[in-house]
């Protein structure tokens, strides 16, 4: 059977609105069966665990048996040594595109403590803000006890097992972004049609713009799929 992984990428508790709403949206399609991307202290503007409204949210979805993932800490670039391919993928949100090791391996740890302790247990895997990764952070996720890595075109679960699994991604910083959104909402189901399994990455921040692009891309990339999680890819 044809699998999708949906994931929601950029969950905070300064978009908390949105990220319920888009929630609710997409477990109409999946049930739990989805992958939450949750950024601790997004441009620390707030640890998550300062928000008690927000974390009971997340302690009830995880509860229910959605996936809850760490997604960097800040989500937020701070190094100011934007390279070509980030300056390409994002917008000065690559935030472990340039950092040592030592470096990544501190943030990658404030992290994972801030969302082990909301939860009571440790965030399913990590997803580095845009998949940016620099060699540094690529050695110093494997001193944590992550399932899975989710790269730009793969995932990685615990073990060395990598999927190679093509993503149809929603953005909507510029115009022109948008646009091409609009048209993976259509084509891009249609293009992964024969694919075993694609990635569907929803952001926060598509909503209200892309809200009915999204409605039509979850109804045709779900319809006669089994929605799964990164963990269930372990399993493949």
């Amino acid at each position: 059977m044809k699998q999708i992984l949906v994931s929601l990428h950029d969950v905070t508790p300064a978009m908390f609105d949105r990220s319920r709403q888009l929630t609710d949206m997409i477990m109409k399609r999946t049930g739990a069966n989805f992958t939450m991307l949750v950024v601790p202290d997004y441009h620390s503007g707030g640890r998550i665990d300062k928000f008690p409204e927000f974390c009971s949210w997340l302690r009830e979805l995880n509860g229910a048996g959605v996936e809850i993932a760490q997604h960097g800490l800040y989500h937020l670039d701070t190094q100011e040594k934007f390279s070509m391919e980030g300056k390409l993928f994002t917008k000065g949100e690559g935030e472990f595109l340039s950092l040592s090791r030592d470096d990544a391996a501190i943030r990658i740890d404030q992290g994972f403590k801030i969302m082990s302790d909301v939860l009571g247990e440790p965030p399913s895997g990590f997803t580095a803000p845009a998949w940016l990764y620099s060699r540094g952070t690529r050695e110093a996720l494997k001193g944590f006890p992550f399932k899975w890595i989710e790269y730009r075109w793969a995932i990685e679960h615990a073990g060395g097992v990598t999927h190679t699994i093509p993503a149809v991604v929603f953005a909507t910083r510029t115009p022109w972004k948008r646009a091409c959104s609009v048209f993976w909402s259509s084509a891009g189901p249609s293009l992964f049609s024969g694919s075993r399994v694609f990635r569907l990455a929803i952001h926060v921040k598509d909503l209200p713009s892309l809200e009915k692009p999204l409605e039509r891309a979850l109804i045709s990339s779900t319809m006669g799929r089994i929605c799964s999680t990164c963990a269930d890819m372990a399993h493949r």
